[in-house]
């Protein structure tokens, strides 16, 4: 016939269109920010794209241990000299001389003007005389031997200053590199050149460090550690690659098994997976058209499409009858499976309008996929397989129609299970969610807690506490974070905080570096000062014209500029505290040891507005974000149950029908929910994905009860494509449990659970089956 012509040719068209846009254009990524809201105020959007792009992002916390503080120290020296050339990275620090020596020659030349002592009294002859005297007493100690090459240039101690202040919290230094606490561990610190989300060359960066240990010579029982946000980037692609393989094949194999077990002939397998591959193809190259990249999640979320997939041409081939053809299966099934199909698609939208783009994702997925999965048992199964020949499937010992029948005896038993499912939800309502972003991450506790103990090690800032100076330019925050320094050192006096940095301790804003240089007195003033402040010394007249000549070049020379910076590890230090979007720059102060977050917010709060900071914690601003999403996500959940309920309303010509065919599939979302309480779990966005689906697939087994007619040719039938329609979807949602990826986890086993339950709850608390006619 043909329609059966177009409609295969059409289908290959599509096919092959798809094929080719998802060969040449869809790049998969492991990016999890893409689960996270999309930011809508200004400091929310620099906080994800910093968490992305940011030079945070980029950086690698490295640690050796095994042996000995001296081997460890050699080692330490060794691995930074092996990577320092290396272009996979922008820079390595370890506190060795030889790595920092650039930026001690800046601090040395441009002293004056990063010094926060500098001021006119500094020079006067009185504490000239002072910081004479001090100096003849330092040479009596031991430190004296290393201070001598420096007094001739620096009698007043700048440098020593500038390192006191620059160094706030830099770690522990033995043997001349840095050391944990303990000294059980060398430490360094390695920045890479790739975005912190290019998981391949953060990966490619970790192995070349890895590489480089090796080639130190160091024995077997030394270890070199590795954490960071790269690190975790590289890890999580590698674990969602491992569950995209691992779960795709355990889930199809399953299916597989059931389908040959039940259909007994390797044509209805074969045209069973057309269904599927089609949803999945279409799905993904809809996905990768829209959003440009397709989510490794995304993928590892196909096995939920082939289980839902699959039961379209079960529903039909589960059908036959022996020398019933395709076509006439579809005159009788047609309209139930189409209003299947059509639930599970209208119950997607709550995904595709989500403001998530990973969840956007899986809502096209879903929908195209589901959609052309029905279209394609619709129109080209009957189109490749037209003929009689085929034999009928199993038969099963029992029925599930009848067995149905049996359980409305029982019927009592679940509504007092929904009676105590929801008065479980209202008790604990408070309880039901989960917002903790940091619980979707697949990283085992270990990894986390070694980050932990190499960024305290490290004396790294808390990332969980930051405050943004906001302003016009980068002079602006610059100078604002200066204005908010007297703040901040209040509060750490006060125990609020241990330690905060700022980015104009490395880059001062060009009006303090005015005020610095101002103060420097004229050559002639500075040598009538010296040369009376040395009266009674035993200093030689002319020892400090070092001195005299750097101070006259700082008066008359330029002010330092981020250029200055570059190759010192300052530049980077600097960019990593700056930040612009939206036509603004922001000064990010990471704060340490915050002891006090309310009291901080309060104190940040009420600061003039000439020098008011944003005060953020990271982890409750995260979490603020993801209870809005949730709030969006149950409106448009709710959006989608009611077009649902009026798809139904229409299709079952009747309220009341409708009411039937969802009662049964309601009362298991609540009772799956309770059930995810009871065993402790509190509720993510992925649950109520995952509630979404069991929508979907509920009201497919509720729909097909409600027209099976007991004691008749159409009850075997049904009782069989029940059947296997479960047992398909328990595989591959059951595969999806047992993932070690949280998001996927908490999909298979909610999906697997409310599968069961509304199976269950179908059977004993559907509608009446009545005979209806049904036409093409």
């Amino acid at each position: 016939m043909p329609y059966r012509r177009t409609a295969l040719f059409t289908w290959l068209a599509l096919v092959a269109a798809s094929a080719w846009w998802t060969a040449h254009h869809v790049v998969v990524t492991s990016d999890l920010t893409a689960f996270l809201p999309v930011a809508s105020g200004r400091l929310e959007r620099l906080l994800v794209e910093q968490l992305r792009e940011g030079v945070a992002s980029r950086t690698l916390l490295v640690a050796i241990e095994g042996g000995a503080p001296p081997q460890l120290a050699r080692f330490s020296r060794e691995l930074a000299r092996a990577i320092a050339p290396d272009r996979r990275f922008d820079y390595v620090m370890n506190g060795a001389a030889e790595f920092t020596r650039g930026a001690r020659e800046l601090g040395l030349k441009h002293r004056y003007l990063l010094s926060p002592t500098v001021s006119a009294e500094r020079f006067s002859e009185r504490s000239l005389a002072r910081a004479l005297r001090g100096n003849l007493e330092r040479f009596a100690t031991l430190e004296g031997t290393a201070f001598k090459a420096m007094i001739a240039s620096d009698p007043t101690d700048e440098l020593r200053s500038l390192a006191e202040t620059v160094g706030q919290g830099a770690p522990v230094s033995r043997h001349g590199v840095w050391f944990s606490g303990d000294g059980a561990r060398a430490l360094l610190v390695a920045q890479t050149a790739a975005s912190g989300i290019d998981a391949a060359r953060q990966q490619e960066a970790a192995d070349a460090l890895a590489d480089a240990f090796r080639r130190t010579g160091a024995g077997p029982e030394y270890r070199v550690l590795i954490s960071g946000p790269g690190v975790f980037a590289a890890r999580t692609r590698a674990a969602i690659e491992h569950e995209t393989r691992r779960l795709t094949g355990l889930a199809g194999a399953l299916v597989l098994l059931i389908l040959v077990f039940v259909y007994r002939s390797p044509a209805p397998v074969a045209l069973s997976a057309l269904p599927v591959l089609t949803g999945l193809l279409v799905g993904f190259a809809a996905v990768g058209a829209l959003f440009g990249t397709v989510h490794g999640i995304t993928l590892a979320f196909g096995a939920t499409v082939i289980g839902e997939a699959v039961d379209y041409p079960s529903y039909v081939f589960t059908q036959r009858k022996a020398g019933e053809s395709i076509p006439d299966i579809l005159a009788r099934v047609w309209p139930t499976l189409r209003l299947a199909v059509l639930t599970t698609v209208f119950g997607s939208l709550a995904l595709l309008l989500s403001s998530l783009q990973g969840l956007s994702q899986l809502g096209v997925l879903s929908m195209v996929g589901v959609l052309a999965a029905g279209l394609v048992t619709r129109w080209v199964l009957p189109a490749l397989a037209p003929g009689r020949g085929a034999p009928p499937p199993r038969t099963l010992p029992f029925s599930l129609v009848r067995a149905g029948l049996a359980l409305r005896s029982v019927a009592w038993i679940a509504w007092v299970l929904l009676a105590a499912a929801l008065a479980l939800i209202v008790a604990r309502h408070d309880r039901i969610w989960d917002d903790d972003i940091g619980h979707l991450s697949p990283l085992p506790e270990s990894a986390r807690e070694l980050h932990r103990q190499l960024a305290a090690d490290l004396r790294a800032p808390d990332v969980g506490y930051l405050l943004i100076a906001t302003g016009a330019s980068r002079e602006a925050v610059l100078e604002k974070s200066e204005r908010l320094a007297p703040a901040l050192q209040s509060w750490v006096a006060e125990g609020v905080l241990e330690g905060f940095d700022l980015a104009a301790r490395y880059l001062p804003s060009a009006k303090t570096q005015e005020r610095r240089r101002a103060a420097l007195p004229e050559a002639r003033n500075l040598h009538r000062s010296l040369a009376r402040a040395l009266r009674g010394l035993p200093y030689r007249a002319d020892a400090f014209a070092p001195f005299e000549r750097d101070v006259e070049a700082a008066r008359l020379g330029r002010l330092l500029t981020i250029e200055d910076l570059r190759g010192t590890g300052l530049d980077l230090k600097v960019q990593s505290l700056l930040a612009t979007g939206d036509g603004e720059w922001h000064a990010l102060i990471p704060l340490r040891g915050v002891r006090d977050p309310a009291r901080l917010r309060s104190l940040a709060e009420g600061l003039p507005a000439e020098t008011r900071a944003s005060f953020l914690g990271l982890k409750a601003e995260s979490d603020r974000l993801i209870g809005g999403y949730r709030s969006q996500a149950l409106a448009l959940a709710g959006l989608g149950a009611l077009a649902i309920a009026l798809l139904l309303c229409i299709g079952l010509r009747g309220v009341r029908k409708a009411l039937q065919v969802m009662l049964p599939v309601y009362a298991a979302i609540a009772m799956t929910i309770a059930c995810l309480m009871l065993l402790g779990i509190g509720l993510s966005l992925f649950h109520l994905v995952s509630l979404l689906l069991v929508l979907g697939i509920g009201l497919n087994y509720s729909l097909f009860f409600s027209r099976a007619q007991p004691g008749t040719d159409s009850e075997q039938g049904t009782s069989l494509a029940l059947s296997v329609c479960f047992l398909t979807t328990f595989a591959a949602f059951g595969c999806l449990a047992t993932s070690r990826i949280p998001v996927l986890s908490a999909i298979g086993l909610t999906v697997t659970l409310g599968c069961a339950l509304s199976l269950l709850n179908s059977m004993m608390l559907g509608g009446t089956a009545e005979r209806e006619r049904e036409a093409c």
